[in-house]
Formats: structure tokens, C-alpha cells, sequence
């Protein structure tokens, strides 16, 4: 898309497949919670082996084909990945503070259906029924392209970092609420916080696009690790955290995790 896409129109087309990807990945979460409480949880993952199937056909059938951009072998390409780290300070400031917002994310949603439970005594399909939260929060992905192509991405990635920061903040009232507020406080946030993330992960893809077309893919191949390195280490310190602070040690985590990927884009603003 990213390559299709005329540099003025960049931001936008990126924000449009990202609605796609998002939507896919917040609304699965509703769909799993409800298979899984009726027909058991190894359901769920039969079905997304054939689903990966039937899209392997898809791809193969239904993408467009495009000259290759380098002649260099597998093993070169990724051995020049780390020069590209090295050469562009712009990649590495989008790496640093996706995975850290990605930590905050992460550590959300992997620990969101054990609080719940505990707390509130709800089973998996609730707790995949706040995907849909999340999935409201993905439509901001369109929005975001709009924007970092009027604005420029860099203001649209303190706006969604800053906004993460404080839906995750909010979320440490809970306790001061009836039961029933709180999960609507849980809903407000969770919209928030997935409105500013895949905000920010849309302008960042923007800027990341924009650094060197010939090597594209490998830096989105750079940004997408540092995401997903961020997101492995928020599942796994949610989960500590979780059993050792409770919820609210999460919130905290989640909301540390954030201001410091606000604190990176902003030291950009500085220099």
C-alpha cells in the first residue's frame, strides 16, 4: 500500500490497511471468547490454522506483483538491516517508542480476562467482548493517516502516545467506582488507549516509509520487531506484575511504559 500510494496520500492509504489488520486483530478477540466457552479453547486455534490456509490462497491469487528493488541475496539483506539501524536515528526513535507503547498494550490485554475473572467473575466471552472497545479505538487508524499527512506524523505520535498514557492513568480510578462503573471506565479506556497506539503506529509507519523507498520493507521489518519485542515483554511483565501488585500494578506499568514512549518523541521535538 505503502508503495501504491502517492507520498501526499502515504498516511492515509497506511491508516486504511491498518484499519483492516486492527480491526482483525481486536475483533478476533470476540469471536475466540465466545468459541471458546462453547466448544473449548482448541476450536478456536483449528479454526485459524484454516483460516491461514484459505488466506495463504488469497495472497498468492490476489496481490500485485512488483519489480524487486535490490539484487542482493537473503542473507545480505538481512545483514544490511543492521547499517539501516545504525545509519537512520529517525527508524530507531520509531522502534524505541512503538515497542514501548506496545508494552503497555500488551500487558493490558493479556492480563484483561484473568482480572475479570477474579474480580468480577466474568468468563471468556466477556472478557473477548471488550475487543470491541479496542476495535472502536482501531478505527483511528484512517484518522491518524489524514492527519500525519496535513500535520505531519511526528505531532500525530505525541498526540497517540500522550493519549495512551492518560487512558491507561485513568484507569487506577477504578477503585474508587460501583462495579458496574468500573467496567465502563475499563470500556472508556481501553477505547482510548487503542485510539492512541494504532495512531501512533500509523505515523510512525509514515515516517519509516518515507526514510529510503528501496529498502521499505526491511525498515517496516525493523519497526514491526521493536513492536513486537515491546508487546512480548509487556504479556510477560503483565503477568508478573499482575501477581505481584494486582491490577492496579498493571495500570502502572502500562502507564510508565507510555510516558516514556511519549518522553522519546518528545526529546525529538527538543533537538
Amino acid at each position: 500500500a505503502a508503495t501504491l500510494a502517492q507520498a501526499a496520500q502515504r498516511g492515509r492509504m497506511v491508516g486504511m490497511v491498518m484499519t483492516g489488520l486492527l480491526l482483525g486483530i481486536l475483533l478476533s478477540r470476540v469471536v475466540s471468547g465466545f468459541v471458546a466457552q462453547q466448544w473449548g479453547w482448541r476450536t478456536v486455534y483449528v479454526a485459524a490454522a484454516v483460516a491461514i490456509a484459505l488466506l495463504t490462497v488469497a495472497v498468492w491469487r490476489g496481490l500485485p506483483r512488483f519489480a524487486p528493488t535490490t539484487q542482493m541475496g537473503y542473507g545480505a539483506l538481512i545483514g544490511s538491516m543492521v547499517a539501516l539501524w545504525r545509519q537512520h536515528a529517525a527508524l530507531r526513535r520509531a522502534a524505541w517508542a512503538q515497542g514501548l507503547v506496545a508494552v503497555g498494550f500488551s500487558a493490558f490485554w493479556s492480563t484483561l480476562a484473568v482480572m475479570l475473572h477474579t474480580q468480577f467473575n466474568l468468563g471468556t466471552a466477556a472478557a473477548g467482548a471488550f475487543g470491541l472497545a479496542g476495535a472502536a479505538g482501531a478505527l483511528a487508524a484512517p484518522l491518524a493517516g489524514r492527519l500525519a499527512d496535513k500535520r505531519g506524523p511526528e505531532v500525530v505520535t505525541r498526540y497517540g502516545t500522550g493519549l495512551a498514557a492518560a487512558s491507561f492513568a485513568v484507569m487506577a480510578l477504578a477503585p474508587l467506582l460501583p462495579a458496574q462503573a468500573q467496567l465502563g471506565l475499563i470500556v472508556l479506556s481501553a477505547t482510548g488507549f487503542d485510539f492512541g497506539v494504532q495512531a501512533t503506529l500509523v505515523a510512525h509507519q509514515t515516517i519509516v516509509y518515507g526514510i529510503d523507498p528501496a529498502a521499505r520493507s526491511r525498515l517496516n521489518a525493523l519497526l514491526f520487531t521493536g513492536m513486537f519485542i515491546g508487546m512480548s515483554a509487556g504479556a510477560a511483565l503483565g503477568a508478573l506484575v499482575l501477581a505481584q501488585w494486582g491490577w492496579l500494578g498493571v495500570v502502572g506499568l502500562a502507564t510508565v511504559s507510555s510516558l516514556a514512549a511519549l518522553g522519546v518523541r518528545v526529546a525529538r521535538r527538543a533537538e
